[in-house]
């Protein structure tokens, strides 16, 4: 009994660990050794260990998650393991479309759990997860991290769904800075930005991270157009280097409503 009174006081204490924006998270994704095994399904297509690993990635630096699947056993310092086995990251995901995404796993066959029943219990970790570490998130740092317009498609819908969790403030009060910088980010992620921003999701923000993307000159005019109906009210300046459009009307709306 004590075994087990130990085990469910640790999992409602499992989400501190995992989303800390600073502590260390190392996803045991390699290849299983050599020999016999009851459970010889990968990694991420075993439930409980998706979603760790997705719990992890919400808010966490990149340098504080790290797989061991990359890893080539010939590091020694332990930069040279954050160098090398900086974690793949997904964007976050809203809970209801994570559970629904274990629901059909479990029914394909592609996620596994040891208890089908665990599918309830571990979508509520993560949904309590996902709201509290949003609520409580002042930068968000997905930078460097190959990003298309489709995932940050994705990440909108998961910021949009931790504003409207977070009562009449929204659940995204306290975010003041976002990385997005060295991604594949184009017009059509600005397109899910703008709309996000115009529901007041982001009016905390203070500065924007979109440098070295693929932003068109379209897409800058975009933004600047939402900045001018009086989006992102407290973003006092944007990093938008490096894109194939200019950043002239972003900084030239910026100035009109600073006037």
């Amino acid at each position: 009994m004590a075994v087990q009174a130990s085990f469910k006081e640790g999992l409602g204490g499992i989400n501190a660990w995992y989303g800390h924006p600073l502590t260390s998270v190392l996803l045991v994704d390699s290849d299983l050794p050599e020999g016999s095994h009851t459970n010889t399904q990968p990694y991420k297509d075993r439930g409980w260990c998706r979603m760790e690993m997705r719990a992890s990635g919400m808010v966490k630096v990149s340098s504080c998650l790290i797989s061991l699947g990359k890893l080539s056993g010939e590091e020694t310092e332990w930069w040279e393991a954050v160098n090398t086995g900086r974690g793949d990251r997904e964007p976050p995901t809203a809970p209801p479309a994570f559970m629904e995404e274990l629901e059909g796993g479990v029914a394909n066959g592609e996620v596994t759990f040891t208890n089908k029943g665990d599918v309830s219990l571990v979508s509520g970790i993560y949904d309590e997860a996902f709201v509290i570490q949003m609520e409580r998130a002042t930068e968000l740092h997905y930078e460097g991290l190959g990003w298309d317009d489709a995932q940050g498609a994705a990440l909108c819908e998961a910021l949009r769904y931790a504003h409207a969790k977070g009562g009449p403030r929204g659940g995204l009060r306290k975010l003041k800075e976002l990385f997005l910088d060295g991604n594949r980010l184009g017009d059509a992620f600005v397109t899910s930005l703008v709309a996000l921003v115009d529901e007041g999701a982001l009016a905390s923000l203070q500065q924007l991270y979109l440098n070295v993307n693929a932003i068109t000159e379209r897409g800058m005019q975009e933004l600047a157009a939402a900045i001018a109906r009086g989006g992102l009210p407290e973003c006092t300046f944007f990093h938008l280097e490096d894109n194939p459009g200019s950043d002239a009307p972003v900084w030239v709306a910026l100035a009109q409503r600073h006037k």
